[in-house]
């Protein structure tokens, strides 16, 4: 057969070119991260998610070895913030604050996002609703505020951030489980909330410990009860609703999540970093700080939190259409 030198030399430039094309993008995905990251949180600068995710990436920073540009995409009751990272390529350069509220949207049906809508990579803080009232209340126990609901049907109220939001959820379940009827009273946040009970308009707040440490400090506000799955580590004394008898728990997790679709090596490289932070004592000193715990866990454990936690909210909303 005769050797075509031409053909040998096309043959032998296509092979040089696929090397060199693909070369650089096997490299580039070997090295990540290779450049900043963005990161979105979609509630306020200065918020709870905001300043969890705020202290995470400062040390998650230093495990990746590059900036982490935290964005603060608000609207929508989060929805705003989801589905601008939904959108994004799935390449590990923009992250997303994956917490508790994003299993709301579809019991809720607040707008079409989803769980797996989100590749989940790590667990870093959690923090449960706390019952509070004012420590001049006749209210010293959690068995004493029932009993008052019981003699007032539907007279006592609480005050939570929104109806049907993470501070009202395991109110609904635990009156429903206490057999009492309380009147939920909506505000804006923390601060409004706080406002309520000192100035005595509401008898109760399902709120969070670390805006309440203030008045938990100089003893202006009591604790009743903590729906936490544990006793929580600022208020060791205070017992959590499901050892009163009551099997009501709920979490609000902060993750680290991404667009569906994260490529495993990314997901590798991610999970190994927040480990390293989630077990760096400095990390856990900064949690406790803002009244947060910890909360190391994978990815698979962070989803089905989330799984769990949209099956309460189901439940929730199903007893909140049933008492209209």
């Amino acid at each position: 057969m005769k050797f075509d030198l031409s053909r040998a030399r096309f043959i032998a430039g296509m092979a040089a070119l696929t090397f060199f094309s693909t070369a650089p993008l096997a490299s580039a995905a070997d090295q990540y991260p290779s450049r900043s990251i963005e990161w979105i949180v979609m509630w306020s600068a200065g918020g709870g998610a905001d300043t969890a995710t705020r202290t995470f990436t400062k040390y998650l920073e230093k495990e990746l070895k590059q900036t982490i540009i935290v964005k603060n995409v608000t609207g929508g009751g989060g929805a705003a913030g989801y589905i601008t990272a939904r959108q994004a390529h799935p390449d590990g350069y923009t992250l997303v604050t994956v917490q508790g509220d994003l299993a709301k949207f579809v019991p809720a049906k607040l707008a079409p996002i989803k769980i797996d809508d989100f590749t989940s990579i790590a667990g870093f803080a959690v923090q449960s609703p706390i019952l509070l009232v004012r420590a001049d209340s006749p209210w010293k126990t959690l068995s004493d505020f029932i009993a008052a609901a019981k003699d007032k049907p539907g007279q006592l109220t609480v005050g939570v951030s929104d109806i049907g939001g993470v501070h009202h959820q395991p109110i609904v379940l635990w009156s429903k489980a206490a057999g009492i009827k309380l009147r939920a009273i909506a505000h804006k946040g923390s601060p409004q909330m706080n406002a309520a009970i000192l100035g005595s308009h509401v008898d109760a707040i399902s709120s969070y410990i670390r805006p309440a440490i203030p008045y938990l400090k100089d003893k202006t506000l009591r604790p009743l009860a903590y729906f936490g799955p544990k006793r929580p580590l600022a208020l060791p004394d205070t017992p959590t609703f499901k050892e009163l008898g009551f099997n009501v728990v709920l979490n609000q997790p902060y993750g680290m999540g991404g667009p569906a679709g994260l490529p495993d090596n990314v997901k590798a490289v991610l999970a190994k970093a927040a480990a390293a932070v989630n077990a760096n004592p400095e990390f856990q000193k900064d949690l406790a700080k803002l009244g947060l715990e910890p909360y190391a866990v994978s990815g698979q454990e962070l989803r089905q939190d989330l799984v769990d936690s949209q099956a309460d909210i189901t439940k929730v909303m199903a007893i909140l259409r049933s008492e209209k």
